[in-house]
């Protein structure tokens, strides 16, 4: 048997689902006779109940030598994950972006086509599968925690930008709209200092979660909305224990932008990364060139070398994830080199 053949085997079947808010559309793949077979089951613990049994009927009674791939889904996703999780199955969560281009030109689509697409890209794709595990329940909890933030601090950023708008070009509407929205943002700010106290809580109660926490927020300017998301999005740093591939996700790593003699562009770095991250890294860089000296200095001295702003503000954003993940690896906060000159002089 060929290489290439004993790798195709590593899992007898591959099991492609594409999922919405209201079904799930399964097919699967028994790799030996390429024979594929598909249904549409209820996004439920009654379709997860009936999927078993449809695997079993199809030959497969073996979760734990099952591939099954799907799209980032966030939360329609969940349920299932955790019910194949438990079930000992090999999950692979992957963007649909990438599966998409992956494909190549394709014509028509329907959730069952879908499907039939993610079982043949994981089928190819086998090898490089990144499997996931169970989700903490603190990192879950997080992230509901970090979700309804975002919404409140969207609601609330929403109706002040309106009242300033309206503000200049009329002065006393505005007032009028500040005094009746008054309660309402009152509100909203009060559930948002709710919502932070809360995260505080989870992350106290947590021994594992609060150590992550205390070392990276030892870092200066690395506040506590950074780092819980870091320890959320890297699932408590058990993923992208690296600056340079962490670096990549967040999407503030620098990349060469060239194409024979004629295309000659600056390095820049690339949309496909996580926003989120990306902005509240930004806002910590900003924070940074104002409160850190040694970063402060830094941004000055590239600033007088003739260094763009935001070149300059991305290099910050990456010292500032490298001295996080040194801090994670190293187990002890971080210290600053001012502090570390003054202890060896004494």
């Amino acid at each position: 048997m060929k290489k290439s053949e004993g790798q195709q085997l590593k899992y007898p079947f591959i099991v492609g689902i594409d999922v919405s808010k209201e079904s799930i559309d399964i097919c699967m793949i028994e790799m030996i006779t390429q024979h594929s077979n598909c249904i549409t089951l209820t996004n439920t613990s009654e379709g997860y109940t009936k999927l078993r049994r449809w695997l079993k009927q199809h030959g497969n009674d073996d979760h734990e030598h099952t591939l099954f791939c799907m799209e980032h889904m966030g939360i329609y996703t969940r349920n299932l994950v955790k019910y194949l999780l438990g079930r000992g199955g090999k999950v692979w969560l992957e963007s649909s972006l990438h599966i998409k281009r992956s494909i190549g030109l394709a014509r028509g689509k329907s959730d069952k086509i879908d499907a039939e697409r993610i079982a043949r890209f994981a089928m190819l794709h086998q090898q490089e599968a990144k499997l996931i595990k169970l989700t903490h329940p603190t990192l879950e909890r997080l992230q509901n925690l970090m979700r309804l933030r975002s919404r409140l601090l969207k609601s609330k950023l929403s109706q002040e930008r309106a009242i300033e708008e309206i503000g200049h070009f009329d002065k006393k509407g505005a007032m009028e709209i500040r005094r009746l929205s008054k309660s309402s943002l009152e509100g909203v700010a009060k559930s948002l200092k709710k919502v932070e106290e809360k995260m505080l809580e989870v992350i106290s109660i947590d021994k594992e979660v609060r150590s992550l926490y205390e070392l990276i927020t030892s870092v200066k300017c690395v506040g506590k909305v950074l780092a819980t998301d870091l320890i959320i999005y890297t699932h408590g740093f058990t993923r992208m224990l690296d600056g340079k591939k962490l670096a990549c996700y967040c999407g503030v790593a620098p990349f060469e932008y060239s194409s024979g003699t004629s295309i000659k562009g600056s390095p820049g770095t690339s949309n496909f990364a996580n926003k989120i991250l990306k902005y509240h890294l930004h806002m910590a860089s900003m924070s940074a060139i104002r409160h850190c000296p040694e970063l402060k200095e830094y941004y000055q001295r590239k600033r007088e070398e003739g260094k763009g702003k935001m070149t300059i503000l991305n290099a910050i954003r990456n010292k500032l994830l490298h001295r996080i993940v040194a801090v994670v690896k190293r187990g002890t906060p971080y210290k600053d080199r001012i502090v570390l000159n003054k202890v060896e002089m004494t």
